[in-house]
């Protein structure tokens, strides 16, 4: 399972949207090996300029959820597929604009449908 949310101050087209999640969902499920089912990319809406400082302008942000025991190297794909993603998207961005941050997590600390992980 990967859950991720992506926070942007680039303002994206609709079909820049949808071609983002399914391409960010393609990768995450090839670098790690699991069901694109189970992959989900949620766009927050666009951070208006006065709700952040100018480093953030024309940055996007990714935090990824997912179960422990990922490799280095599965986490090394999962970093430059996504940037890859995002700049087939977006066109290229400044350095430093598109940010991964992997949150791993034990199944007893997520719940689906009212049921912890752990008990399914």
């Amino acid at each position: 399972m990967a859950t991720m949310v992506a926070y942007t101050a680039i303002d994206l087209t609709a079909e820049q949207k949808t071609a983002l999640c399914a391409g960010v969902e393609k990768g995450v499920s090839d670098a790690f090996n699991i069901d694109i089912k189970i992959t989900e990319l949620m766009i927050m809406p666009v951070i208006p300029p006065e709700c952040h400082g100018a480093s953030v302008t024309g940055q996007i942000t990714y935090f990824v959820y997912t179960a422990p025991n990922k490799t280095d190297d599965q986490k090394r794909r999962l970093v430059k597929s996504i940037y890859d993603e995002t700049v087939k998207v977006t066109g290229p961005l400044e350095k430093n604009k598109v940010i991964v941050i992997i949150k791993e997590h034990a199944n007893n600390n997520v719940g689906v449908d009212g049921v912890l992980k752990c008990d399914m």
